[in-house]
């Protein structure tokens, strides 16, 4: 039997930089800012490779992925947002821990210009770059040869938008070496002869070229909605100050898929974003790292009894040594 370094000293030259063996090949990744969800990513979203987030318009996926940059610029990573919606706002995405000194911002609209700003930051060496969203961009059938719009009753074409960003994703895909792609996408109804199926809008190559797909999906409905207080000068209010997230890993190259999960999103009050140490606590209980009675709602901690989800939270935001043990229990089962 031939050896394998046998076979790779006998390729040309030109083969040989083209090829490597398996064991060479090291998958990077990006922890996301839900703990369960690296978890059932085995550690968070791949470098090199393209993800996609997608769901309902009430699922804070743009948030997440602020947060997601947020927690990547602490880590040392460079990052950029793509801002096709024209709705990016600093302060937001300062509250949730984005410094937006360091952070590179492109508007663009069109497919074709969105192509070429990411393959460069990718040449360049950035680490996570975020598109919100690909439904906003307007494809080349909008416009004439020389880069004017067309008017209205002369952009109808079938697909156009599907053909150009299928070109797109596989020229970035090429292009792709070391960087996070995170491509947010929202929800369109696909007829088909069973009814309505809710897909990622921009056509099944964007699927395709992703290594990932997450989808997140919330509700805007009042009765569903987080209640808390929220103070105004020496005043507290009782009002909406976030929302319960479900999340689905629907597909995943680089783990296990149909992966599911929740999570608390804040978007008022002291704490905003991802809520942690609820999502923690959530876990600890799963893999038994504290103590639940499986119909009681009382919590054991550290020896300590408290009642009360929101109380058990409560503590643990108190000590953060308590906290730290925590997370080091459950990593230490999980991962």
């Amino acid at each position: 039997m031939v050896e394998i370094e046998e076979i790779m000293s006998r390729l040309g030259p030109k083969t040989r930089k083209r090829v490597q063996v398996a064991s060479e090949i090291e998958v990077e990744l990006i922890p996301t800012p839900s703990i369960a969800m690296n978890k059932a990513l085995k550690g968070g979203i791949g470098l090199g490779r393209q993800t996609l987030f997608w769901g309902n318009k009430s699922s804070g996926k743009s948030s997440f992925c602020l947060q997601l940059v947020a927690d990547a610029q602490k880590a040392g990573r460079v990052c950029a947002w793509v801002d096709v919606e024209h709705a990016f706002d600093p302060e937001w995405a300062k509250r949730l821990g984005v410094d937006c000194s360091k952070l590179i911002i492109s508007e663009v609209k069109t497919i074709t210009d969105m192509t070429g700003v990411i393959v460069e930051l990718m040449d360049t060496g950035v680490d996570l770059v975020v598109v919100d969203s690909i439904t906003s961009l307007l494809s080349s059938s909008f416009f004439s040869k020389d880069s004017e719009m067309k008017d209205l009753e002369n952009t109808k074409q079938i697909g156009g938008d599907a053909r150009d960003l299928a070109n797109s994703v596989r020229m970035m895909n090429y292009a792709n070496k070391k960087t996070a792609l995170v491509l947010i996408s929202q929800i369109r109804n696909q007829i088909t002869s069973w009814g309505a199926n809710p897909r990622p809008t921009g056509g099944k190559a964007v699927e395709f070229f992703s290594s990932t797909i997450i989808k997140l999906t919330s509700s805007a409905v009042e009765a569903k909605q987080i209640t808390g207080d929220v103070y105004v000068g020496n005043k507290i209010f009782q009002q909406q100050i976030g929302r319960p997230v479900s999340w689905l890993v629907e597909y995943n190259k680089l783990g296990p898929p149909n992966q599911t999960g929740a999570y608390d999103f804040y978007y008022d009050g002291s704490d905003i974003g991802v809520d942690v140490i609820g999502e923690t606590l959530d876990l600890a209980d799963k893999f038994g790292v504290i103590e639940k009675g499986a119909k009681s709602s009382w919590y054991t901690i550290d020896g300590v009894k408290v009642q009360g989800r929101t109380e058990a939270i409560n503590m643990l935001k108190a000590d953060r040594s308590l906290y730290d043990r925590v997370v080091k229990e459950i990593n230490e089962q999980v991962f």
